[in-house]
């Protein structure tokens, strides 16, 4: 008799028990909610957006499919004067002397035998498609009256206005000119980190040292004379601060003249964890301006770009940048061997020591431009625990489409969320859903219809997920 009330009570308990997990799967089915509204705009996503890349001569095929392959419309593309003239062989800069250039010349590059060679650099960069935006950084002793670095390179201003001018002049011509880079698809950026003070960071030493305002204009000033003389169509953009906003707002203010010549206004943050407030308040602070912004470099000192984690607050800042209107250019495109940490360890894929091994964070940012890129953006509600952002796209032959890109940070797992897009042009869609952190391949297709549309799905802990509904 005892057995028999104790096998009534393990059947009774496992109904119990059934009913419940039947009940939390009722839940979990119908799960957190995100709502998504085709017909309230936004405002337009940024519209350029990219990475600062690198070169290598030798792994040519490689950057040029990664290039293609990221969906950047812009890339930020180093050039020193230090490396491209490091001899003042030429007392005239009326004349540029090209033979004293290094455009063509296979330049070394430390830690494993390659080379860059600049010409095929911008050969490559012209076939892209994509605008480029030209990074001075330091200039040839013989052009700066600071004392140069041990490696042989000098902090900005130049003591020779007409030389820099002839620089910048030398270097826009021989893109146009040589290499047939369309005009409109280069961008200047003035000058870079005018504001890093010397011995603050470690590992680079600082850009500019012992300089007034003036000489800031004065920079400014010859850059635009040299665009004047290739090409109006050449952007002058500026002006990379690392650590505020008050030269460039200096710039505007006080050399009015000067800071009418900027297209564009750029700025640099590096973040601890995912208190991100400075790097968007500082993009927001420009934004009053009414000119494009670009985060071009950002980053995370307690994530930088590794594995899921570093992943993943990628996936959380692009969608914070975007929503702000700001143009990210993450640094860097990849790994290099000449960069100190923590920068070298935030690139999306390894150097040659590792065989160019992607990142799950370069995924995301393939993921995310092709996708989110060129979208109009969109209101979207989610739970606090999730974060997302969503964009449309329509043709005027009535193609439609709209992406919502989700990242959980919460470590939780929820199964069944619940999508729900309103007023969309159509009520029968093709939804693709994709990991954004493992490739470009869709995880999984399926047909959704209603009015609104409607689909659940699964989200993983500490992963991020773009849903694509499109309507041809």
């Amino acid at each position: 008799m005892i057995q028999q009330r104790k096998g009534w009570l393990v059947l009774l308990l496992a109904v119990i028990l059934g009913l419940a997990g039947d009940a939390r799967g009722v839940n979990l089915a119908q799960g957190p909610q995100i709502a998504v509204d085709w017909n309230a705009t936004l405002g337009p996503g940024p519209g350029e957006y990219g990475t600062n890349v690198w070169w290598t001569d030798q792994d040519a095929d490689l950057w040029q499919s990664r290039y293609a392959e990221s969906a950047s419309t812009m890339f930020r593309v180093p050039i020193s004067h230090a490396i491209l003239e490091p001899n003042n062989d030429n007392d005239d800069p009326s004349t540029i002397n090209w033979a004293g250039f290094q455009f063509e010349t296979p330049l070394p590059v430390p830690d494993g035998g390659r080379t860059t060679t600049y010409h095929a650099w911008f050969e490559a960069l012209r076939d892209s498609g994509a605008t480029i935006l030209l990074q001075p950084s330091y200039l040839s002793p013989w052009l700066s009256d600071n004392a140069p670095h041990p490696g042989g390179y000098a902090p900005y201003p130049p003591n020779d206005l007409d030389e820099y001018r002839e620089f910048v002049l030398a270097v826009l011509r021989y893109l146009v000119e040589t290499v047939n880079f369309p005009p409109q698809r280069i961008a200047l950026e003035a000058m870079n980190e005018p504001d890093l003070e010397c011995g603050v960071d470690p590992v680079v030493p600082c850009f500019w040292q012992n300089w007034t305002m003036a000489d800031i204009a004065d920079v400014v000033r010859v850059s635009q004379e040299a665009i004047q003389s290739v090409d109006g169509d050449i952007a002058l953009v500026g002006l990379a601060e690392c650590c505020g906003t008050d030269v460039v707002e200096t710039l505007l203010t006080d050399y009015p003249a000067e800071g009418s010549y900027l297209d564009g206004l750029s700025y640099h943050r590096y973040s601890s964890g995912y208190d991100v407030a400075a790097l968007l308040g500082r993009g927001e602070r420009l934004k009053t301006y009414g000119r494009p912004v670009y985060a071009d470099e950002y980053g995370s000192l307690s994530y930088r770009s590794e594995g899921t984690a570093g992943a993943l607050w990628h996936s959380y800042v692009l969608g914070e940048l975007w929503r702000s209107g700001i143009g990210p250019l993450q640094y860097p495109f990849s790994e290099w061997p000449t960069q100190g940490e923590p920068y070298n360890s935030m690139g999306l894929f390894h150097d040659w020591r590792e065989d160019w091994t992607i990142k799950p964070a370069y995924w995301v940012y393939a993921n995310f431009y092709t996708h989110l890129g060129g979208t109009t953006i969109v209101s979207s509600t989610a739970p606090a625990e999730l974060d997302v952002i969503a964009g449309k796209k329509s043709s005027e032959n009535g193609d439609a489409l709209i992406a919502v890109w989700v990242t959980n940070r919460s470590g939780t797992a929820y199964s069944g969320v619940q999508f729900q897009v309103t007023s969309f042009p159509r009520d029968e869609a093709t939804l693709t859903i994709y990991d954004t952190m493992a490739g470009l391949s869709p995880a999984e297709t399926q047909s959704v219809s209603g009015t609104p549309l409607t689909f659940s799905a699964d989200l993983p802990a500490n992963g991020s997920r773009c849903f694509v509904v499109r309507a041809p």
